[in-house]
C-alpha cells in the first residue's frame, strides 16, 4: 500500500512537472506568435480586417486549448491565462492603437483607417469569444480567484478594443454629419411657420431632404460594404448621438408655432427611421432626448403639456430621473420645452 500510495505521488509530481513545462512552452509559442502576426499588414480574405487579428486570436485559442487537455488544466492552463492576457494586449491591442495613429483623417474614403476600425471592432468580438472558450476550458473545478480574475481581465480587454473602436467610429461619423446644413439651415431657422406661409413650410421641407437625408444615405450606401455589421452599427449609434444633441441643442435656442413644432417632430423623425434602415442597430436611445424635446412641443394645451411633465415627474420619482447622459430629459429640462411655444 505504501509503495501504491509513494507511486502515486511520484506520477502526480512527474504529472505537474510536465503540466508546468507546457505551460512555459505555450507562453514561449504564444509571445511569438503573436509577435509575428502583428508584425503583417495584410488584410483577411474578405479585404475588411487586418490579418494580425486572426492570427493573434487563433494562437491564444490554440495555446490555451493545448494547455486544458493535459491530466492537469489547473497547472497548464488556468496560470497561462494572465500572459494569454499579456500577449493580446502587447501584440494586437497595441498594435492596432499604433495604426490607428498612423492611419489619417477619419474619412468614409480612407482604407487604412476603415481596416484599422474594423479589426478593433473584430478583436473585440473575438475576446469575448476567448473569454467564454477560457470559462468553459477552466471549469467550476479550476475556477481559482486568479483564474476568475483572468476572465475578467479578458472582458476588460474585448472593453478596451470596443472603446477603440467605438472612438473610430464617432470620429468617422463627425465627418458624415450635415454640417452645411446645421450651420446655414438650422442654427438660423426660424420654426414660427405660420406666419410666413405653406412656401416656407415646403421649402424647409426639401432643403432637409436635399442637405440631410440624401447625403447620409449617400454615405452610408458607400460604407455599408467597407465595414462589418458591428462597426456600422457603432457608425450608426455615432451619428445618431451627435445629430440628436445639436438638433436638441438648437431647439432649446428657438421658438415655435404648431405649424414649426409639427415640421420640428417631423424632421426628428425622419432622421430616426433613416438611421435605422441602415443597420438592426436601434436608434431610440440616441434620439430619445430631442424626440421627448419634439412631442412636448407639439403638446396641443397647457393642460396637455402640465401632464406630461407630471408624468416626467412620477418617472423621476420612480428613480428613472433622465438629465445628461440619459436617453431621456430631466424634470428640469423637460419644463424648459413648454415655453418654447410661443407665436
Amino acid at each position: 500500500g505504501r509503495l501504491l500510495g509513494a507511486g502515486r505521488r511520484r506520477l502526480r509530481e512527474c504529472a505537474r512537472g510536465v503540466a508546468e513545462a507546457l505551460r512555459g512552452g505555450e507562453g514561449v509559442y504564444l509571445g511569438r506568435a503573436v509577435g509575428i502576426a502583428c508584425s503583417g499588414d495584410e488584410l483577411e480574405e474578405e479585404g475588411l480586417v487586418l490579418a494580425l487579428v486572426d492570427g493573434s486570436f487563433f494562437a491564444a485559442l490554440r495555446a490555451f486549448t493545448r494547455a486544458t487537455r493535459t491530466a492537469l488544466p489547473d497547472v497548464a492552463a488556468a496560470p497561462l491565462v494572465p500572459r494569454l492576457c499579456e500577449a493580446l494586449e502587447r501584440g494586437p491591442l497595441a498594435t492596432l492603437r499604433l495604426r490607428m495613429r498612423n492611419a489619417g483623417a477619419a474619412a468614409a474614403d480612407n482604407d487604412s483607417f476603415l481596416a484599422v476600425a474594423n479589426s478593433l471592432s473584430c478583436a473585440g468580438s473575438y475576446a469575448r469569444r476567448l473569454r467564454d472558450v477560457v470559462t468553459n476550458g477552466l471549469g467550476d473545478g479550476h475556477a481559482a480567484p486568479r483564474a476568475r480574475w483572468s476572465v475578467g481581465r479578458l472582458d476588460a480587454l474585448a472593453s478596451r478594443f470596443d472603446e477603440a473602436a467605438a472612438d473610430a467610429m464617432r470620429s468617422l461619423g463627425g465627418s458624415l454629419l450635415p454640417a452645411a446644413w446645421l450651420l446655414l439651415e438650422f442654427d438660423p431657422a426660424d420654426y414660427r411657420l405660420l406666419r410666413a406661409g405653406e412656401a416656407a413650410e415646403a421649402t424647409a421641407r426639401a432643403v432637409f431632404e436635399r442637405g440631410v437625408l440624401q447625403p447620409l444615405a449617400v454615405s452610408f450606401a458607400a460604407l455599408r460594404s467597407s465595414l462589418r455589421p458591428e462597426a456600422l452599427e457603432l457608425l450608426v449609434h455615432a451619428v445618431g448621438a451627435a445629430l440628436g444633441a445639436r438638433l436638441e441643442a438648437g431647439a432649446f435656442a428657438k421658438r415655435f408655432d404648431e405649424l414649426g413644432a409639427m415640421l420640428f417632430s417631423e424632421q426628428v423623425r425622419r432622421l430616426s427611421d433613416a438611421l435605422s434602415a441602415v443597420s438592426s442597430a436601434p436608434v431610440r436611445n440616441d434620439f430619445g432626448r430631442v424626440t421627448q424635446l419634439a412631442f412636448l412641443l407639439n403638446a396641443s394645451s397647457v393642460q396637455e403639456a402640465a401632464g406630461l411633465l407630471l408624468s416626467q415627474m412620477a418617472l423621476d420619482g420612480e428613480g428613472g430621473g433622465g438629465g445628461e447622459g440619459s436617453s431621456r430629459l430631466s424634470t428640469r429640462e423637460a419644463g424648459r420645452a413648454p415655453p418654447l411655444r410661443g407665436g
